[in-house]
């Protein structure tokens, strides 16, 4: 069966908005998250230049920063959709990012950003109709929303791994689907399992760590993808 998928112009520019979607929020999210973690020794370095870009997003409108994980989350789809033959890995994508993104901002946190994002005022109208569908989905069990936060790195991971042909930018971002997945099992394992050691230094330095290096493989793959609108 030949997997290999050729964009249409429609196709090319629904995949590079994707990317650039993509490239805007994982600049804003891994500035903040150096910047917010810039006691730890590793970061001294990428310091600088987190100061430099959190200088340009302050001289931006401050409503930007109320749509940055909707621009995550619409980036990952629409790339879903532009780069996926299939059907169903696309709705599983579609739904679990959806669910995730209002998890986040129902509870005003998210395993997929580790840093506290604002939303939409907008989104309240929005949350008040799923409210009580929400509440009967994670009734269902404790486990419903570790699991589908740790599903949506792996369809994540799943969509890039099989995309044809290969392109730098799909490499980087399933590089960070990985990187993603680990730090979302590290945090469910964290909370549901292993709390004690959840608490201790090196086990939340690693996963900031983990949270950093997507973020950064997502920038790249933004940049990468975005350059690249003229690729079949």
């Amino acid at each position: 069966m030949n997997k290999r998928v050729y964009n249409s112009t429609f196709g090319k520019i629904v995949r590079t908005l994707g990317f650039l979607l993509v490239l805007v929020s994982s600049l804003y999210i891994s500035t903040y998250l150096i910047i917010q973690n810039d006691t730890l020794p590793f970061v001294s370095s990428l310091l600088p230049f987190a100061q430099q870009l959190e200088g340009i997003i302050d001289t931006l409108p401050a409503f930007i920063a109320d749509y940055i994980g909707l621009f995550l989350v619409v980036g990952l789809i629409l790339l879903t959709w532009a780069i996926r033959k299939g059907i169903i890995l696309r709705v599983l994508i579609t739904v679990v990012l959806l669910f995730g993104y209002l998890e986040s901002a129902i509870n005003s946190s998210s395993s997929l950003v580790p840093i506290t994002l604002t939303n939409p005022s907008w989104m309240s109208t929005v949350l008040n109709l799923v409210d009580s569908f929400y509440i009967s989905i994670i009734g269902l069990s404790e486990f419903v929303i570790p699991g589908v936060m740790v599903a949506a790195p792996m369809f994540l991971w799943a969509l890039f791994a099989n995309k044809k042909p290969g392109r730098f930018s799909v490499l980087m971002m399933r590089l960070g689907s990985i990187a993603l997945f680990l730090a979302i099992l590290s945090l469910v394992l964290g909370d549901l399992f292993l709390t004690t050691l959840a608490l201790q230094n090196w086990y939340m330095t690693v996963q900031i760590a983990l949270y950093m290096v997507t973020y950064l493989l997502f920038v790249v793959g933004g940049v990468f993808g975005f350059i690249g609108f003229s690729r079949k």
